[in-house]
């Protein structure tokens, strides 16, 4: 049976002009080809998977023939392949020669093929049509040696009337829950009448029609629930009414997938480069509409999770959702390292689904060695500069601390002084920010430490956090005003950035009060900025 697309071709091609594919018209002369008993009888340009193309020429004479420098060519030129010596064709026998050894590639698309004398004499030349639609499919004389060419089941060294009809020839692979559309590629040399998905998902069939786009037959495949298993199979029918199936027992034993969710799609980005500051995670799960929570789980360098700790290191994130994604932040980390983590995705109907996935691979939700992670880089600080400001009015002497302090180290306020009183109170007061405020609560009693002496106490600011709004003294880039007070049974003395001395003598009897107003001009605090 004939196909009418084919038969169109070889009146076109019989004509002096022709069609290399429909909408792309090429028109030239045809080459003038000597009589002879060679001819080119099969050509093969779009085989199943790497299996290379292949030329097939017959001897329709009554003896045998040395074709010992005879040329093929995927032109209508002499040049391409030279038929290495000695080769001898049989009368009514086959020459096969495959482009692994002719280097010979004839495009799918449709392309000129030739098969010349020695002496560059044309032999017999033909045309193949637009294969890309037909893998496994042959452009066979329907006659060895004679007759029009048509679309054939391959028979390469052998009769081209040796083939039976067939089932059509039909390659597919496997869906998953992630298919949205699902491809596979049908040929016969007798035409396709339908090629179907079958879907069987609990008690419901579908059975859906698969149309022919860029040479594979496609549909959408329709999404299913969480928890779902998802049976299926292809049926393809040719025009003689002949079917191929996959699974190849697919409507008895179709293959089956399970919708089991997850994410198809996650990322996290630091607020600072090479993931310094807060991390955020934004995760797009497979099915929104049937999510009931998502969770972001992560252990930072020196945490573990197995066993023997209890399974007790890691912390759990809830994700907020924003539409169709889900964000968490994994706080600052002020050292570099590793942060392992992974996500959790739990449906409404109860269905647990990780990532990465626990499908057969190394990760394991209870085992953090086995997490993915991201790396927080090391930062090349400045050098810290220590700067020491001296007073020679009251009982401070010396102040010592660094202008630009490393995140997350010690920020060690040094305080020397000397008294002929008792010193009661040694404090530091502190604002945060470039619009520092004096409050009360903000402050470090240096006499409670245990540095503290009658000469001298070191007070670390690296954990401190003002009151209230509970800003990090030692954070990236945090600017932090203070100041000293030093403090006996009859006075207060409050020193400036610069050294100098503010006095309030009145706990001692005294009327000089100038403690007011040096907290209110914050331009006398000393000054230090978090690298």
């Amino acid at each position: 049976m004939k196909n009418l697309k084919y038969i169109v071709l070889t009146i076109i091609m019989l004509s002096t002009t022709f069609s290399c594919v429909e909408d792309e018209i090429m028109t030239k002369d045809e080459p003038i080809v000597e009589g002879s008993v060679l001819k080119l009888n099969e050509i093969m340009s779009k085989d199943v998977g790497d299996n290379p193309d292949w030329i097939e020429v017959y001897n329709s004479g009554t003896t045998d023939m040395d074709i010992s420098g005879y040329f093929l060519n995927d032109k209508a030129t002499v040049g391409g392949y030279e038929i290495p010596s000695g080769t001898i064709i049989p009368a009514g026998g086959f020459y096969f020669v495959d482009a692994n050894e002719s280097g010979e590639s004839i495009s799918s698309g449709g392309e000129d093929v030739g098969l010349f004398e020695p002496n560059g004499t044309i032999v017999d030349h033909t045309v193949t049509p637009d294969m890309s639609s037909n893998v496994g499919l042959t452009w066979a004389r329907e006659i060895d040696g004679a007759g029009q060419w048509k679309i054939s089941s391959p028979t390469p060294n052998s009769s081209n009337g040796s083939v039976a009809n067939t089932a059509p020839f039909l390659d597919a692979s496997s869906i998953t829950e992630f298919t949205d559309v699902y491809a596979v590629s049908v040929s016969d040399a007798d035409g396709i009448s339908s090629v179907k998905l079958v879907l069987i998902i609990g008690e419901s069939v579908q059975s859906l029609d698969m149309a022919l786009v860029d040479g594979e037959y496609k549909t959408s495949v329709p999404k299913a629930n969480v928890g779902e298993v998802v049976k299926y199979y292809v049926v393809a029918t040719d025009n003689t009414g002949l079917k191929s199936y996959y699974p190849s027992n697919g409507t008895n034993e179709p293959a089956e997938f399970s919708v089991v969710g997850g994410l198809s799609e996650l990322s996290f980005e630091g607020e600072i480069d090479g993931n310094r500051g807060n991390v955020t995670f934004t995760a797009t799960p497979l099915y929104p509409e049937q999510v009931d929570e998502l969770r972001l789980y992560y252990l930072f360098p020196g945490e573990q999770q197995d066993e023997d700790n209890g399974f007790d290191d890691k912390t759990k994130i809830e994700m907020t959702q924003n539409g169709d994604t889900w964000e968490a932040v994994v706080p600052a980390l002020n050292i570099e390292g590793e942060v392992h983590y992974y996500i959790r995705v739990e449906y409404v109907d109860g269905t647990k689904t990780y990532y990465p996935l626990e499908d057969g691979g190394d990760f394991n939700h209870d085992l953090g060695t086995t997490w993915p992670t991201y790396t927080v880089e090391a930062v090349n600080y400045d050098e810290v500069v220590e700067t020491t400001i001296t007073s020679t009015d009251g009982p401070l002497t010396s102040l010592t601390f660094p202008t630009n302090p490393i995140p997350g180290s010690d920020i060690n306020l040094v305080l020397e002084y000397a008294s002929s009183e008792e010193i009661t109170e040694a404090r530091v007061y502190f604002a945060v920010g470039d619009e520092p405020e004096y409050v009360k609560a903000n402050k470090v009693s240096g006499e409670d430490d245990d540095t503290f002496t009658q000469t001298g106490v070191t007070i670390n600011l690296k954990d401190v956090v003002t009151d209230g709004d509970e800003l990090s003294l030692s954070e990236t880039g945090a600017k932090v005003s203070f100041y000293v007070r030093i403090s006996t049974d009859t006075a207060e003395y409050y020193y400036s950035n610069t050294g100098a001395m503010s006095l309030d003598n009145t706990p001692g009897g005294g009327d000089t009060d100038e403690s007011d107003d040096f907290k209110d001009d914050p331009t006398l605090w000393n000054v230090y900025t978090v690298q």
